[in-house]
């Protein structure tokens, strides 16, 4: 569980996002209620498609239908995502993107982000669900499971295949969304395919998102989401050994990030 209740908010000890999360209202309730159906429908409208359309190209090596799923959800929700930080990357070079795990917009953030063909890492039970599961299945995402060594080690080794065939990997390594805008630790899976491979982490912070959408929380705010990308850290020369250091130094540059990016105007 992802939650430091005895470090203040507004600390720059505190190892997360530090901005404000106002509760729910009426209002919210309200807008609720009507936002559910409006972005079901949209991704419902976007499930039926992955559905007809993997029966007709592949779905798996295009990326654009899924670049485009992540920019018409949010936004028929009233969330606006900022990117910062993109001239730090190059988009020619494949790498390992890493953002803390805050909502369930957070793909769709990501994706926003990330330059080039990606797929992410995917717990095995989202390929289940009812809507999301068909889409992700099509497209190529990457089941893995905690509970499940071998599952999760097939995982990574097509993770590591993409990367060493020029796509990207997305990773959430908290494996489950924030309780409180803290960052928790980091399962070191990626950072071992990061090392394995030579490609570079990327830190990706993401901010503000739980003023808009929570976990234990069913309601939704249009608002402003902003994923702040960090320096590469290069990989270059490590092994699987360095997993956990690599793994601890890039959510300590995604906290750092959260926390410059809160004084910012």
């Amino acid at each position: 569980m992802t939650m430091t209740p005895h470090i203040d908010s507004q600390s720059p000890d505190f190892p997360g996002d530090p901005t404000d999360q106002p509760p729910f209202g009426v209002l919210d309730t309200v807008r609720s209620l009507a936002l559910w159906p409006v972005g079901l429908s949209a991704l419902g409208a976007f499930s039926l498609f992955f559905r007809a359309a993997d029966k007709v190209i592949d779905l798996q090596t295009a990326d654009l239908p899924y670049r485009l799923m992540c920019r018409v959800i949010p936004a028929v929700c009233g969330i606006k995502i900022e990117i910062r930080g993109r001239e730090k990357l190059d988009p020619n070079r494949q790498a390992v993107f890493v953002a803390n795990h805050v909502n369930i917009f957070d793909m769709c953030v990501i994706y926003q982000a990330v330059p080039g063909a990606a797929r992410a890492l995917e717990l095995v039970d989202h390929f289940d669900w009812p809507l999301i599961g068909p889409i992700i299945t099509s497209a190529g995402q990457i089941p893995v499971d905690p509970a499940d060594p071998r599952r999760t080690a097939r995982g990574l080794r097509r993770a590591a295949e993409l990367l060493k065939r020029g796509q990207s990997v997305v990773v959430l390594p908290e494996a489950e969304r924030t309780l409180d805008g803290s960052v928790g630790p980091f399962f070191p899976g990626a950072f071992r395919i990061a090392s394995r491979t030579g490609a570079p982490v990327v830190p990706v912070a993401i901010r503000g998102g739980r003023a808009v959408s929570r976990r234990g929380e069913w309601r939704i705010r249009p608002g402003r989401i902003t994923a702040e990308i960090g320096d590469p850290i290069e990989t270059a020369g490590s092994s699987n050994s360095n997993a956990d250091e690599l793994a601890e130094r890039c959510r300590r540059a995604i906290i750092a990030l959260l926390q410059k990016t809160h004084t910012e105007p």
